[in-house]
């Protein structure tokens, strides 16, 4: 009931509000990340987290609430959150004419995972993930990092500095 309520309160907030997102810093920014990074949370997790930024809904800018939460993971990413969610204790009703909602405030929370770094978001400038060598002589095949038979993997559809999957080991790697 209350994660049905928070939604819609964030709902309506995303249709009614007008302006740009804002970033109030919380705490250290991280690398930036990808928006596909970061995570939209219905609810506060359950696992240990530092709040780096909240962020402030826009306000009559976008017309689901799907295309507000892809902002708002944009704005995170730039900062390098692995999440985002919508602080349950930030909305509002304000004013309105005969009880009606006129105007719905609320800010979603940024956060980073306190356990293990995340491997994008990793101070390291070593990557987490190991990079495939290129086949001499056969363009868009590699050699696994894991594989010790020496098989090909076929990533002749990802571009470089893609993940991808070894097919015999189910472990990620870089394509070059």
């Amino acid at each position: 009931m209350l994660k049905n309520a928070i939604l819609t309160v964030a709902l309506m907030a995303f249709i009614s509000c007008g302006g740009p997102e804002m970033w109030i810093p919380q705490g250290n920014s991280h690398r930036a990340v990808t928006r596909e990074h970061v995570q939209f949370l219905d609810s506060p997790p359950q696992r240990q987290y530092t709040v780096i930024g909240i962020i402030t809904p826009p306000s009559r800018k976008y017309k689901t609430v799907a295309e507000a939460v892809n902002a708002m993971r944009k704005v995170a990413a730039k900062h390098g959150a692995d999440a985002i969610y919508i602080d349950p204790q930030t909305g509002s009703w304000r004013g309105g004419s005969g009880g009606s909602p006129r105007d719905i405030s609320f800010r979603a929370k940024a956060i980073v995972w306190s356990s293990a770094p995340s491997p994008l978001t990793s101070s390291s400038a070593k990557p987490i993930f190991p990079t495939a060598k290129a086949v001499p002589g056969k363009p868009g095949y590699v050699f696994s990092p894991f594989d010790t038979k020496g098989r090909y993997i076929d990533v002749s559809g990802y571009a470089p500095g893609n993940k991808a999957k070894d097919p015999w080991t189910n472990k990620i790697f870089i394509v070059p």
